[in-house]
């Protein structure tokens, strides 16, 4: 019984989302212009509203950590959060469920799942691939702050030199970032957790660390010498597999190659054979 109404309810869900949006577009276009900033205006005031309340709640601030330490500001806007991302994700996913459902229920549901989590997945592949592109840079972040701190200058001084020397436009913009507050709050202990949550890596934890112990006792040089080796090794690690992909990809192309060859060999055989038979 439950199954029945479930699929029911699958089912005219496409005509009642219809229905919602010819009711908001006719009451838009009856109101004109001045109903649709009035309009515009309720949504925004509701939306904040709902933000404000649900700031002290362990979901939003859960939230807020991950979409922070995967880079979601820096890919989609300043203006992502806990609440948007959700009203995102359940949008697309509304949007899946409607569109199939036409189909078939079941795909419906199956395209509602899918597009409900992709955010998500999309979220996490970016923050990896910003993982990739930094090595280099931290490689070259670490090597510039051991050659600073050995020749005897401070750690909050060395950080703001050389984030000019930085391509990458997301840690660039963190390490300005992390600059700024160490100059506008004198902090430097908030101002590094501040920039730790920035990323979800464990370099820049480390390095976070070693900064902290820095200003503290003063011995940072062979820690920074010793993680800059560790991504050099890490680096040599991901060359390698991307060497062994591109080795997997030749073999493919290859093979597709030959397929195709054989295909048209044994092709021109069969039609031999057939017209070999037809002249006796």
């Amino acid at each position: 019984m439950q199954e029945y109404f479930l699929e029911k309810g699958i089912t005219v869900m496409p005509a009642v989302t219809a229905a919602i949006m010819f009711l908001l577009v006719f009451a838009m276009g009856m109101s004109g212009i001045a109903g649709i900033r009035q309009m515009k205006n309720g949504f925004r005031l509701a939306a904040e509203r709902i933000a404000g309340r649900s700031r002290d709640r362990p979901w939003y601030e859960r939230w807020n950590v991950w979409l922070s330490k995967n880079g979601a500001a820096y890919h989609f806007g300043k203006w992502i959060g806990p609440l948007s991302f959700l009203l995102i994700r359940l949008g697309i996913s509304l949007t899946g469920l409607t569109a199939f459902s036409a189909a078939s229920p079941k795909y419906g549901v199956a395209a509602a799942l899918g597009l409900y989590y992709l955010p998500v997945l999309l979220t996490l592949y970016m923050n990896k691939q910003d993982n990739l592109k930094m090595l280099p840079e931290l490689k070259h972040l670490y090597h510039s702050l051991e050659i600073q701190t050995r020749s005897g200058v401070y750690v909050t001084d060395a950080l703001a030199e050389v984030y000019g020397s930085v391509r990458g436009k997301r840690l660039k913009q963190a390490l300005l970032e992390l600059a700024g507050d160490i100059v506008m709050r004198a902090d430097f202990g908030e101002a590094l957790e501040r920039f730790e949550k920035k990323f979800d890596n464990r370099y820049i934890d480390s390095l976070c660390m070693i900064l902290l112990q820095a200003t503290e006792s003063g011995q940072s040089v062979d820690l920074l010498s010793d993680l800059s080796e560790q991504i050099k090794d890490m680096e040599a690690a991901v060359m390698m597999q991307k060497k062994e992909a591109l080795d997997r990809s030749v073999t493919f192309y290859q093979l597709g190659i030959l397929a195709a060859i054989m295909g048209i060999v044994l092709y021109a055989c069969v039609i031999q054979m057939f017209s070999a038979a037809t002249n006796f």
